[in-house]
């Protein structure tokens, strides 16, 4: 017969693997994507501003190279509200914070 321990052990490994589960087809659904439209670098981060769906915004994620009309995934975050960049002395009335998907990774 299992130990309590021994079945303690199963039961949270299981509810970590469902959790992980979940967390990760919340992330696929709650993707959104944007045409890049101005890139500023500004240090560890790029500040893109995207058209989507016939409204601007801002995003910022880690540095890289994007061009002009390259159309980006990303998680959806709540955005910042009047953002203050230090590297670019801009402030930001409303800046998303997120990761960037693969393109196979956008919403079916």
């Amino acid at each position: 017969m299992p130990s309590p321990l021994r079945i303690c052990r199963s039961f949270i490994l299981f509810a970590l693997l469902l959790l992980a589960a979940a967390s990760s087809s919340h992330a696929v659904e709650a993707t959104r994507s944007c045409s890049v439209k101005e890139v500023l670098k500004g240090g560890m981060y790029v500040y893109l501003r995207c058209l989507e769906k016939d409204r601007d915004i801002w995003l910022a994620t880690v540095a890289r190279d994007f061009k002009t009309d390259e159309m980006v995934y990303f998680i959806n975050a709540p955005p910042m509200t009047d953002f203050y960049s230090k590297y670019l002395d801009r402030t930001f009335s409303e800046v998303i914070f997120t990761d960037l998907l693969p393109p196979e990774a956008k919403k079916k």
